[in-house]
């Protein structure tokens, strides 16, 4: 590597340059102000993404733009630094990518003359990620200089190139997803490519040879190997944060993915929520690996928490390791094939449900559902309104009316909400929240399998309680489910807010 000294008459670069100083350790950094976009403190909900380089720290949020943040150490390998809670993010700029820079702390701005800067080269020209170094204080002060051209052309360093906006104003239909946890990733799948998210039960042993593939089970004459979502992600999981093993056990669930004729069960450590968006608030993935980033469809911001990360169904099923083993098991055990009936004919004689906690386990079909959110500590209490409702929540520009349904019918009150949920529906117009203790699973069920509930029954439930209720459907292995009409009850609030009018009125 030779050191050459730069001259503003030889190569006509400006007499005086702007450069931002950074610390890294000991090691103090500088880079041109020109490629600075900003410069941020570390931000509180940073979004792990999967199948990233070790550098790749995560992704965050900065006023709708996605960035990814670089840890320099580990690229300049430098001490490791476990707090980074007082760090900063130097927000890199070249062209239209964008990656931030993980620093210690911010230093100052520089006016630098051409005499003072020693530029490196290298005798192929290959661009260096030091390129140079800023002789300050007669020599008492060496700062290394970084090209943002060489950092966000390092083949493991993200690039995030922003979309163009959409073209006109039409309104877009929302699509709905089911968001899921893997280790400290927020990962989310499509609910059409979903068949149905069912608890672990027991399981088979696979005569597949495959880390990632943790067994087999049976469902409903269907051969389904399991696969290590964390272990696929290359994800890790915090042992020492970890819940205790019965807790997290209990949480966890197998999200049955059925895509292009393959099926396989995906372990995941615990189900969130229904998230709907509309395909213009679905933000842009960086590409740190052509190898992995068509598993990304994008990311959706999560109100002010950790973003969510969308996958494509199509990839990740034609991922060679995943097509692998579910071609390995359906050649191994050849599934029953079901007789009587065309494929569409089966789709239309199944149901899905979203099950719920209510005191009691309650479901409702999800196409009576908008999605599901976590319960939310911003609803603003309205006057004149009947004491089941909590009051007005602010969902995407729209007001929700949320009814607390363990109020609406005299159950005992929340003793605690951080599991509780907000099950999103419409009624005439309206958007109503109802709020329940947890949310299940995911189920399909024969739509057979659907019997009424008798009057009889329903009245002496007491409270109203069995008005909503007007069918069952048996799970098996878990008893019977009753089956609640969201409509019943945004009726009964609609009612009763008209009753309370008309008694102030």
């Amino acid at each position: 590597m030779d050191l050459t000294r730069n001259a503003a008459a030889t190569t006509g670069t400006p007499a005086v340059e702007l450069f931002g100083s950074f610390h890294l350790g000991e090691t103090e950094l500088a880079l041109p102000v020109a490629a600075l976009q900003e410069v941020v403190n570390y931000p509180a909900a940073v979004t792990p993404v999967p199948l990233a380089p070790a550098h790749l720290l995560g992704l965050f949020n900065l006023r709708g733009t996605l960035i990814p943040i670089v840890d320099l150490r580990q690229l300049l390998h430098l001490p490791e630094r476990g707090e980074r809670s007082a760090s900063k993010i130097a927000i890199v700029e070249l062209g239209d990518a964008r990656v931030g820079l993980l620093f210690d702390a911010t230093g100052e701005i520089l006016r630098v003359p051409a005499a003072q800067k020693i530029a490196f080269d290298r005798p192929d020209n290959a661009p260096l990620v030091i390129c140079g170094a800023l002789k300050l204080n007669d020599g008492d002060r060496i700062l290394q200089i970084l090209s943002a051209a060489a950092l966000l052309g390092l083949p493991d360093v993200p690039q995030l190139h922003h979309r163009a906006a959409a073209s006109g104003r039409r309104v877009q239909p929302r699509r709905q997803t089911v968001s899921f946890r893997v280790a400290g990733a927020h990962l989310a799948l499509p609910m059409a490519a979903i068949q149905e998210i069912i608890r672990v039960p027991a399981m088979h042993p696979s005569p597949l040879a495959d880390a990632i593939c943790i067994g087999m089970l049976n469902l409903r004459g269907t051969t389904l190997p399991v696969i290590d979502f964390t272990r696929f992600m290359g994800l890790a999981r915090d042992d020492a944060a970890a819940p205790d093993e019965a807790a997290s056990a209990d949480e966890r669930r197998i999200v049955v993915l059925s895509q292009n004729d393959v099926h396989v069960g995906l372990m995941v450590d615990e189900v969130r929520s229904i998230v709907a968006y509309r395909d213009d608030e679905l933000m842009a993935m960086p590409a740190y690996s052509r190898r992995h980033v068509a598993l990304f469809a994008g990311c959706l911001g999560n109100e002010g928490r950790d973003s969510i990360i969308l996958l494509n169904p199509d990839a990740l099923c034609a991922h060679e390791r995943i097509a692998a083993i579910a071609r390995g098991h359906h050649d191994l055990y050849r599934n029953r094939p079901q007789t009587g009936a065309t494929a569409r004919e089966r789709s239309l004689a199944r149901e899905t449900y979203v099950t719920f906690r209510l005191i009691h386990l309650l479901g409702v079909r999800i196409g009576q559902l908008r999605e599901v959110i976590d319960y939310s500590n911003d609803i603003v209490v309205t006057p004149g309104t009947p004491a089941f409702v909590r009051g007005a929540l602010q969902l995407r520009r729209e007001l929700v009316t949320v009814i607390d349904v363990r109020a609406m019918y005299d159950m005992p009150p929340y003793d605690d909400m951080t599991h509780a949920k907000i099950l999103i529906v419409e009624h005439r117009g309206e958007k109503y929240g109802l709020v329940v203790d947890a949310v299940d699973n995911i189920v399909t069920i024969e739509a057979a399998s659907r019997i009424p509930v008798p009057a009889m029954l329903t009245r002496q439930l007491g409270n109203g309680f069995g008005n909503g209720m007007k069918e069952a459907v048996e799970l098996p292995g878990r008893g019977t489910l009753m089956l609640i009409d969201p409509a019943t009850l945004c009726e009964r609030a609609a009612a009763e807010a008209d009753a309370e009018a008309g008694v102030e009125a």
